[in-house]
């Protein structure tokens, strides 16, 4: 099961129960223990992902999760601070892989008839740290239609909806399309950064937009 169906699920099934386990969970989603681990752990609200939709009650054993979800006022001052504040962050990543050398191994260190490429140390750290901007504004956006979906969005913030989702969708695609250039439409360099990068499906279908 990919990260988007995981998220959707985890959140159909806990806003009908007060509380659950991470085994009661997995067997309602059918989903994978270590993959489910994963999404929580990045869903989870706390001080340095005030944004997270899971609230973990470790004071019981085993932990019990439950849904809190952001209030729409606080996702629309997020959605302008977070895309203003990784402008500067991005331009210094994309410059420390403005040369195909910065990123990619060289010829020499692989076999010349071979058709696949593969990521330097640099290159693997720059897109690790890219990677997970891109998955804060997917979480970004996914608020976005879970409040449009249930109707939850309050009528004074309902002038600015669509503009923040629009605002996630530009700053998302602005990304990938950097990404498409900086590989010179080479399969293999396409590869190369998809492995690396795009962890779950929902991210490597926007490689075609």
């Amino acid at each position: 099961m990919q990260k988007p169906d995981i998220e959707k699920n985890i959140f159909l099934y806990l806003t009908k129960k007060e509380s659950a386990t991470i085994n009661q969970i997995a067997l309602k989603i059918k989903c994978e223990k270590k993959d489910l681990t994963n999404v929580i752990q990045n869903n989870t609200k706390n001080k340095s992902n005030p944004l997270g939709f899971i609230l973990e009650d470790s004071k019981t054993t085993p932990y019990r999760y439950s849904i809190e979800p952001t209030n729409y006022d606080t996702i629309h001052t997020q959605i302008n601070n977070y895309l203003k504040g990784i402008d500067g962050i991005l331009k210094l990543y994309f410059k420390s892989m403005s040369k195909k050398n910065s990123v990619f191994q060289s010829d020499n260190d692989q076999n010349s008839l071979s058709t696949t490429v593969n990521l330097n140390t640099n290159g693997t750290i720059m897109l690790k740290k890219i990677g997970l901007i891109l998955d804060r504004i997917q979480q970004l956006s996914f608020l976005i239609n879970y409040y449009k979906l249930t109707n939850k969005i309050p009528s004074h913030m309902m002038m600015y909806v669509d503009d923040d989702h629009s605002k996630c969708l530009q700053a998302y695609l602005e990304i990938i399309n950097k990404l498409k250039n900086m590989a010179d439409k080479k399969e293999s360099q396409q590869n190369a950064i998809e492995l690396c990068l795009f962890k779950h499906q929902f991210v490597v279908n926007h490689m075609d937009l």
